[in-house]
């Protein structure tokens, strides 16, 4: 019951022992550690046969040991953090055909594989030992962030600063690891146009034209500015390579103007959406999301009288 076996009554003479795999398991590494009442003998190569030890009359050789593990395994999912919160959500897809590395305790690739139609992977048949991950980077894509929620099931393990790499795993026989994932987002974007509101109705007319180098800041959700640029010489702004999130958009009043009146006429791509004090409402960009929607009209203030 405890793994111990013996040969009894044995005639003085020359003798190996052969260990017959059981069903599930494999050997071990031959002659680790430089001793031998430690090691195993069981040499992988030889079916598990040891080397041939001579006996003497009277003579107990108890050093002939084997080692046995059960393979190991890690996976498992690579999926599109669409809203950009490192969690994998309800819904949120996993992505086909990325490459996954697997790389030993030294840093060394030993293993490669590629997401399935679904976005899962797996590396199985894997001796008990030290292993990381390095999840590459599909073209158009970025890494979300690392190890948001506080559950190793459902977060990112790929490490943005580290080329996609995890932490290392320990892995011991039998055991599997499927909580090696990675979120990965398409970059997201929004503009673009502040124009000259001629009738001051807050819609883009016909021939109303663009406003140039008006300053455009972009904040995120605490209303903090994270990025800023100016409408080109045709009123266009862009801001681009942003991160699936909750954004607003500051449109800073050029000398001279006023800010039209916002959400008219029913449509958001001629409406003007700045609000009190330039500000948009929030904006919300999804994985991959282009919103071009976010504009801005101004018009001069008219006159009349007379004596």
């Amino acid at each position: 019951g405890d793994g111990s076996y013996s040969f009894d009554n044995l005639v003085p003479g020359d003798y190996s022992v052969q260990f017959v795999l059981p069903g599930g398991f494999e050997y071990t590494d031959l002659n680790e550690g430089g001793d031998e009442a430690l090691d195993s003998d069981a040499d992988p190569a030889m079916n598990g046969m040891t080397e041939t030890v001579t006996l003497e009359s009277g003579e107990n050789n108890d050093d002939l040991d084997a080692g046995l593990y059960r393979p190991a395994s890690l996976g498992d999912f690579v999926f599109e953090d669409t809203d950009g919160d490192g969690i994998q959500d309800a819904g949120e897809p996993g992505i086909p055909n990325v490459t996954v590395n697997l790389k030993n305790e030294a840093g060394v690739v030993i293993g490669m594989t590629t997401t399935d139609g679904n976005g899962f992977y797996e590396f199985p048949n894997l001796e008990p030992g030290v292993y990381s991950v390095q999840f590459v980077l599909p073209g158009g894509y970025e890494y979300t962030d690392l190890n948001e929620g506080g559950d190793e099931a459902l977060d990112s393990d790929a490490d943005p600063a580290m080329n996609g790499m995890t932490e290392t795993v320990t892995l011991e026989s039998g055991d599997n690891n499927d909580d090696l994932d990675a979120g990965l987002y398409r970059p997201a974007s929004l503009g673009d146009f502040v124009w000259q509101d001629t009738d001051g109705d807050g819609v883009q007319d016909a021939g109303e034209p663009g406003i140039e180098n008006v300053t455009v800041n972009l904040l995120d959700a605490d209303g903090n500015q994270i990025a800023t640029t100016t409408t080109d010489g045709n009123g266009f702004y862009e801001f681009t390579n942003l991160a699936p999130d909750t954004y607003r958009v500051e449109f800073v009043t050029p000398a001279g103007l006023t800010p039209s009146p916002a959400d008219q006429g029913g449509d958001d791509a001629t409406d003007s959406d700045a609000l009190a004090g330039g500000v948009t409402a929030p904006i919300v960009l999804e994985s991959g999301e282009n919103d071009p929607t976010i504009d801005a009209g101004f018009y001069q203030t008219a006159s009349l009288g007379d004596f």
